[in-house]
């Protein structure tokens, strides 16, 4: 980011007020549906190729196309707050904020940073965390995105995502799975491990665009378990897969319990996304990692050959999870080896594009 933005951030953390009256959040109805949400994109995107064929073929023999996403984005509630100011180029901002609980809140203690940065706050209602994901919260963090990218002249570039319990973890699937979309996000009550049925692997191009144009910072506490280990295992599986964390907060900014998106940790969140990179991408991890898919698909296959099919087949479920995406096509071919009627008729195959 520019050094006039960082710049009016940090004045607007000092400053009692802001200059111009801040607005108020209130509460609108979208129209537009996004076109991202559809229950055949949504299974792609969150999905292992495999379990994407399995929930596909179920759908089919329902015949529930609709099964999944918004029916009705009018009957929706977004908090919206819009910034005193755009940003220096005129442009806003957009940070999508997945609350816990049923009914979206707003700490008016962050509204001096979101000013400064000139960003929109948009926080979907009933998206909580007793709501389903692919059902409900997902659908709802796009539906906020395609609101604001309709309503008002976004910077592409700062799309961000943050929660509190399990909406940060959510956060933080949001980011993996939509790196096309959403440019950074804050993990601050635990995350997810990259390559698990929990985090399948994008695909080849949005894993490279995750590594190249994302942004992450974790803040989990330490002392706040078992979100804490679950943190220290995502950073481990990420790099894993060659995904540079662009900061990990000590102990949160917090004494206990979660840590909540205070104006200290957004303001030093957006500091650090909004800071010019400093490396490119680690072309020699990229390529170790497409190696250890490749051989552990020669591995499966051998257990095949020597006669352990049961274990060939359960090594395959691992496969999908941890490079199912990055090669599609040879696990599908193998997958058809080892159970022909894995993509029995009717019902799609997993699809290769991302």
């Amino acid at each position: 980011m520019k050094p006039r933005v960082l710049a009016s951030i940090a004045a607007s953390l000092l400053a009692c007020s802001a200059t111009t009256p801040a607005a108020e959040p209130v509460r609108i109805t979208p129209t537009d549906p996004s076109p991202l949400s559809s229950t055949e994109k949504l299974i792609e995107r969150q999905l292992s190729p495999l379990d994407a064929s399995q929930v596909l073929r179920r759908i089919h023999d329902l015949g529930a196309a609709d099964a999944l996403g918004l029916q009705d984005p009018s009957a929706e509630k977004l908090l919206v707050r819009l910034p005193a100011k755009p940003g220096p180029d005129g442009r806003y901002g957009v940070l999508i904020f997945m609350d816990p609980r049923p009914k979206a809140r707003m700490d008016p203690q962050l509204n001096n940073v979101l000013d400064g940065s000139g960003l929109i706050w948009i926080s979907p209602d009933n998206a909580g965390d007793d709501a389903n994901e692919l059902e409900r919260r997902i659908p709802l963090a796009l539906l906020a995105y395609e609101y604001a990218r309709r309503t008002y002249d976004l910077d592409p570039d700062r799309v961000y995502l943050a929660g509190s319990a399990g909406g940060s973890r959510l956060a933080q699937r949001l980011l993996f799975t939509y790196p096309d979309v959403f440019t950074g996000a804050i993990v601050n009550s635990g995350a997810a491990e990259l390559g698990t049925r929990g985090l399948p692997v994008p695909a080849a191009p949005l894993l490279e665009r995750l590594r190249t144009h994302s942004r992450i910072a974790f803040a989990t506490a330490k002392h706040d378990q078992p979100a804490f280990s679950e943190q220290q295992r995502a950073l481990k599986s990420m790099r894993a897969y060659c995904v540079p964390v662009a900061r990990t907060f000590d102990n949160g900014h917090t004494v206990a319990g979660h840590a909540s998106l205070t104006p200290v940790l957004l303001f030093d969140a957006l500091k650090t996304f909004e800071a010019p990179r400093t490396t490119g991408p680690d072309e020699a991890c990229a390529q170790t990692l497409r190696q250890h898919a490749l051989a552990e698909l020669a591995r499966i296959r051998q257990m095949d050959a020597g006669g352990d099919h049961a274990a060939a087949l359960n090594a395959l479920v691992d496969f999908d999870h941890a490079y199912g995406r990055l090669l599609p096509d040879e696990e599908i071919a193998l997958a058809r080896q080892l159970k022909p009627e894995f993509f029995g008729s009717p019902g799609p195959v997993p699809q290769t594009a991302p």
